[in-house]
Parts: C-alpha cells; sequence; structure tokens
C-alpha cells in the first residue's frame, strides 16, 4: 500500500492542502488579485514573443501575417502552443477587445528604418 503525499498551501504557516494554483481555498482567494496579474503579465510577455517571432520570420509581411492569424484562430491556435495558451490568448483579446485590436492592427506604421 502505497501513501499519497499531500501537498501544503504556498502560503507561510498555512497547513491547509492545496487546491488551486498551489495555494488552499482560503489562500487562493486571499491572492487571487496577484495571481491574476502575473497571468495577464506572462500572457502580455507571450504575446510579445510571438510577434517577435512573427516580425523576424517574415519581416516584410509580419502585419499580414499577424492579421490572418487573428482572423484564422485554427491557424493560430497551431502556432500557440509553442508562445501561449488558449487561455491567455482569449484573456487578452477579450481584455483588449476584437475592435481595439482591429484598431491597434490598422495603425501600426513600419519604420523603414528597422
Amino acid at each position: 500500500m502505497t501513501t499519497r503525499k499531500i501537498k501544503l498551501c504556498k502560503e507561510k504557516n498555512c497547513k491547509n492542502t492545496q487546491t488551486t494554483a498551489g495555494f488552499c481555498r482560503m489562500h487562493y482567494l486571499k491572492n487571487w488579485k496577484e495571481i491574476k496579474s502575473k497571468e495577464k503579465k506572462k500572457a502580455v510577455e507571450n504575446l510579445n514573443k510571438y510577434i517577435d517571432h512573427i516580425m523576424r520570420k517574415n519581416p516584410d509581411g509580419y502585419v499580414n501575417a499577424i492579421r490572418e492569424d487573428i482572423k484564422n484562430y485554427g491557424q493560430l491556435s497551431k502556432k500557440a502552443d509553442t508562445y501561449f495558451s488558449d487561455d491567455e490568448y482569449f484573456d487578452i483579446m477579450d481584455e483588449l477587445g476584437h475592435d481595439e485590436v482591429e484598431r491597434i492592427i490598422d495603425n501600426i506604421k513600419v519604420d523603414d528604418s528597422y
């Protein structure tokens, strides 16, 4: 008979069992804002990595490549595995809103000296 190890909450001096994101329920709720803030920062970093990769891979047509990826979620989701998770993509897009993303893309200016 093997004994199952119980992981304790990450919070200092807490002896409760982990349930979510390494915390017990109470400390997850207590730290929820900080956890979500870190997740958003990570999502933004991953999105920036994706854009940098597209810019390096296709320097002359990266804006069109990004537009196509946004319009064709199936294509983007195949690439997304290496850059960011689907949840992070939707979090960023939900936060920005589709119209705002389109406005940002339409206003991207390419510096010829780049």
